[in-house]
């Protein structure tokens, strides 16, 4: 039986630093209407959310890159058909007409990088396809097109039957686009497994510094609990925590608190939630709430309080929460329509057998770097204080969201709820 696997591994890192210019051709923009931009952003953050829900665990960290896995699953989607495209695009909210959702992700993905050839940050996403030798006269042209320009997709053919050279091929890829913070994405049986198959993808990496860093002589060793409600010795872990006194965006609302932490550049910017409860941020995390919590914060004093983190993760179990949201043709090969790539008629087409995540994340005094990898093997079908300053205090669970402000898109996000050892 031809098989097909699908390899979707997902790098993010994040860590404080200011980034450096790089000197590249100024990147033009392809242009799309506000109203496109707006809903792709829409889109993303609504499966960012989903995805959320069904991966936040109890007492545990979370942290991914739901653009980066979005990219990586457009490209796909990109090729799918029939009852598969359907799936696909409701589990991943894909609500824009398939030639307006592709643009959409050119656009999104020249502005992030426009962003980084500004020199106030380091900010890169890349595309890339890895197909075997052995289909790449059967790969539709117009689906490489699509790949090229509307992803800007490198597009490699490799040497399959060399399981470990192809797997060392796509690592060194994926570790030049990530500055080496996500290593080893794929494995030699990835390659083995896919059976001649394909690798589509995605990495983003960005590293920025704070508008206003942080004074590393006002950081000090504090307490921080694993649980929102019970503050006991057992339950309290040592970190560094980072102090400063400012202006900043926040609210304080029913049952969390929000703080938004600015960039030097200024189109992105790391929000906090701080709820009562960690437990109920799977039920609060939602578009409307995104788009109310936003139009809440106002500039104002504030004191505020954050750990410095770091944070090596790989979201398991990828696979099974894309199933749960209801695509699940994809990952079957009786049933997985995938003849926009390779049609089924050749003898090599194509289903998902596996999507791999993984991510860094580091904050600290001077901002944030981070930085994430989506891989999609397919394989061929075969087998307040006392002056009323409000008090801004992560000493406890809490939520963090890397946004695009133009867009309104969250790139990277996660939980902190457990601290790394000092």
């Amino acid at each position: 039986m031809i098989k097909m696997r699908t390899l979707l591994p997902m790098l993010l890192v994040l860590s404080l630093g200011f980034g450096c210019a790089c000197n590249k051709k100024k990147t033009d923009i392809t242009p799309v209407s506000d109203e496109m931009n707006i809903s792709l952003g829409e889109q993303n953050n609504a499966f960012a959310f989903n995805l959320y829900a069904l991966a936040d665990e109890p007492g545990k960290n979370l942290f991914y890159s739901p653009h980066s896995i979005t990219s990586a699953l457009s490209m796909v989607y990109g090729g799918a058909q029939g009852n598969t495209a359907k799936q696909m695009s409701k589990a991943m909210s894909f609500n824009l007409p398939a030639e307006e959702q592709h643009k959409s992700y050119l656009s999104l993905q020249q502005s992030l990088n426009a962003l980084g050839e500004k020199g106030k940050a380091e900010l890169n996403v890349a595309n890339a396809l890895f197909g075997s030798t052995t289909n790449e006269k059967f790969i539709r042209k117009d689906y490489l097109k699509l790949l090229r320009e509307c992803y800007l997709s490198d597009l490699y053919s490799l040497d399959f039957s060399d399981f470990s050279g192809t797997a060392k091929f796509i690592n060194t890829w994926v570790e030049g686009k990530t500055n080496d913070r996500i290593k080893n994405l794929v494995t030699e049986d990835h390659i083995r497994d896919s059976n001649e198959g394909m690798v589509l993808v995605n990495a983003i990496y960005f590293k920025g510094s704070w508008l206003n860093e942080f004074e590393p002589k006002l950081t000090v060793k504090d307490k921080f609990f694993v649980s929102s409600t019970e503050r006991t010795e057992e339950n309290s872990r040592n970190v560094e925590m980072m102090t400063a006194r400012g202006d900043y965006r926040y609210a304080q609302l029913d049952g969390l608190q929000l703080l938004e932490l600015p960039y030097a550049e200024e189109d992105l910017a790391m929000l906090f939630v701080l709820p009562d409860e960690i437990n109920d941020m799977g039920k609060l995390l939602n578009p409307k709430n995104f788009q109310a919590w936003n139009k809440s914060l106002e500039k104002q004093e504030v004191k505020i309080f954050i750990p410095k983190f770091k944070f090596d993760l790989t979201l398991e179990g990828l696979s099974d929460m894309l199933k749960k949201l209801g695509m699940t043709d994809a990952f079957n090969s009786n049933l997985a329509n995938f003849n926009g790539i390779i049609p089924d008629d050749t003898g090599r087409g194509l289903f998902i057998l596996d999507v791999i995540h993984k991510a860094f994340v580091e904050v600290n005094e001077e901002g944030t770097e981070a930085a994430a990898a989506t891989g999609v093997v397919m394989a061929t079908k075969a087998a307040l204080g006392p002056d009323s300053t409000p008090i801004f205090r992560a000493d406890k669970p809490f939520v963090y969201l890397l946004v695009h402000k133009p867009s309104n898109t969250v790139l990277f996000m996660g939980k902190m709820n457990e601290p790394p050892k000092m």
